[in-house]
Parts: structure tokens; C-alpha cells; sequence
């Protein structure tokens, strides 16, 4: 009997090793950890060892970052955009991807620490400390109201109350009082190519939406929007291609049902994800559809 328990209990033990192997296995792929190029993995306690400090700014590379990752920084490191996964919301089956700009400060010493920069009116938001003394901080990529991207921010620390530029970030200016202002140049961010028709904010509401047909073709040279709007006219509303490929359009329109195409190169084609189209009988072809509350 004693013998049989003993047997139960080593099979329990090890399959329970089998399985936290696996988990970390799992867990290590999605940050690039075990397959990925060994620079681009924040897996270890030293953060230059583990490639936070030599990777990338521009966000280009697909390496996630997590909490647990963070939280073992042992220096700071210079603010850069990132990828971070929420393991809880990942358990959960929800959207576990936040994506902006990491701010990192040493502070081994300190009992607060906080950043304040343009994006929060200057006013001071609490960093988190880690357990290596590492304050950091992550904030969303900026957005002004008619839906354009912000690409330079401008900040400084809290410590203790005296203020401090960031020295990590070689880049900064004079505040005119003695002191200097860090920036941060936000060069390229990862590319939503899952991108579509949206309402932006305006700044002067109206009776009018301010609207963004925009849409991921990098291998199209000439694309232009018709639809209800503008009388299926295929001179009247071009879109313009960024450098990452995306072309944009925007429009002020009434609320109302519209439908809606692009002109690929002369080709229409639908909106591949607006998941509401529509069947026009004039055209006699199924159509993007759109309804404006």
C-alpha cells in the first residue's frame, strides 16, 4: 500500500512538472523567449542581458513584453514603445495586448516617484515600483482630436519632489529654469492592418461626423473612396498612403445609412473589415455599408 501511494504521489508530482514545463514553454514563445532571436527576449533579471535595453524603439519587431518581465528590471532603461500581455485578461480569452511607451526611472532609494509631461497637462501620474527599485510607467500613444497621431513627447520625473530629466534619454531641451526637459520621438509604431471606417472626436461638434475611411494596401498605388456620399464618383474622394501604408480619408457627413467601396488601382473592392455590407440594386454589387447615429 505504502508502496502504491508512493508510486501515485511520484506520477502526481511529476505530471505536475510536465505541465509548469509546458506553461513556461508556452509562456516563453509568446515572448519570444524560446524562438525568437535571443536579443529580443526579456527573460532574465538583467535587462541588457535580457535585450530590453538593446531592443528596439520602433516597435517593429513582435516581441510581448510581460508584467513579471517589468517587474525584474534591474536598471532603466530608455523609453520605447512596446507590446505588453495582461496574462490575466490572456486567461480570461480577452483582448490581453496593451501596446505604449514604456518610461522607466531608478529610484532604489526613493518613496515616490512620478512622471509628468505634456500628455497629462503636467501634472504628475505615480509610477510603479518593482522590486528591483525600478519605477516604470506605461502610457498609450497619444491621439488629438481629429484622429492624427502625436509623435514627440516631452517629460520629466518627480523624485521625492525635485524635479529630474530622464537619463536614460539622451534627447532633451532647456525648461528656462536651470534645468532640462526630456523628448521622446515616437519614429514608427507598430501598423493596424486591421484598420477601417471610424467616427472620430472633433473639437467643434456639429450636426456633421467627422469620419475616417482608411484602409491597409501598401502594394496599391491609387486608391480613392466612392459611395452615396459623393455619388459613386471616382475623381472626387482620394485617399492619401502614409509611410506605413495606410491610406486615410476624412470626411464630414450627416447621420444616415451609407454604402460605400474603394477603388484599388482602378479595381472596387469592398472594405475587408467593415463586417456590414449591404446589396445596392443600382449597382447591382454588395457594398460596404455604414450607419451614422
Amino acid at each position: 500500500m505504502k508502496k502504491q501511494l508512493k508510486i501515485s504521489g511520484q506520477k502526481t508530482f511529476y505530471s505536475s512538472m510536465r505541465l509548469t514545463i509546458i506553461f513556461s514553454l508556452f509562456l516563453a514563445f509568446l515572448t519570444g523567449g524560446v524562438f525568437a532571436e535571443e536579443s529580443a527576449w526579456v527573460g532574465g533579471y538583467n535587462s541588457r542581458d535580457g535585450g530590453l535595453e538593446e531592443g528596439t524603439h520602433s516597435g517593429s519587431r513582435e516581441t510581448l513584453y510581460t508584467m513579471f518581465q517589468l517587474g525584474r528590471l534591474r536598471r532603466a532603461v530608455s523609453p520605447r514603445y512596446i507590446r505588453l500581455l495582461d496574462l490575466e485578461k490572456f486567461r480570461n480569452g480577452e483582448n490581453s495586448v496593451v501596446k505604449g511607451i514604456l518610461f522607466t526611472c531608478e529610484g532604489y532609494r526613493a518613496r515616490n516617484v512620478a512622471i509628468s509631461g505634456d500628455f497629462n497637462n503636467w501634472t504628475p501620474s505615480p509610477m510603479r515600483r518593482n522590486s528591483m527599485g525600478v519605477y516604470y510607467y506605461m502610457l498609450p500613444v497619444r491621439e488629438i482630436e481629429n484622429g492624427e497621431r502625436i509623435f514627440q513627447y516631452k517629460y520629466k520625473f518627480l523624485v521625492d519632489g525635485i524635479w529630474k530629466h530622464d537619463a536614460t534619454n539622451q534627447n532633451h531641451s532647456d525648461d528656462g529654469l536651470g534645468g532640462s526637459i526630456s523628448e521622446f520621438h515616437l519614429n514608427q509604431e507598430d501598423v493596424n492592418r486591421l484598420i477601417s471606417v471610424r467616427v472620430l472626436r472633433d473639437s467643434k461638434p456639429s450636426a456633421e461626423k467627422l469620419v475616417e475611411f482608411a484602409i491597409f494596401l501598401p502594394q496599391v498605388e491609387n486608391l480613392s473612396l466612392v459611395g452615396t456620399f459623393n455619388n459613386w464618383n471616382p475623381e472626387h474622394d482620394l485617399l492619401i498612403r502614409g509611410n506605413d501604408g495606410i491610406f486615410r480619408l476624412r470626411l464630414r457627413l450627416r447621420p444616415g445609412e451609407y454604402v460605400y467601396k474603394f477603388i484599388a488601382d482602378g479595381r472596387w473592392v469592398l472594405d475587408p473589415f467593415n463586417p456590414e455590407s449591404r446589396f445596392h440594386r443600382g449597382l447591382e454589387e454588395l457594398c460596404s455599408y455604414l450607419n451614422l447615429q
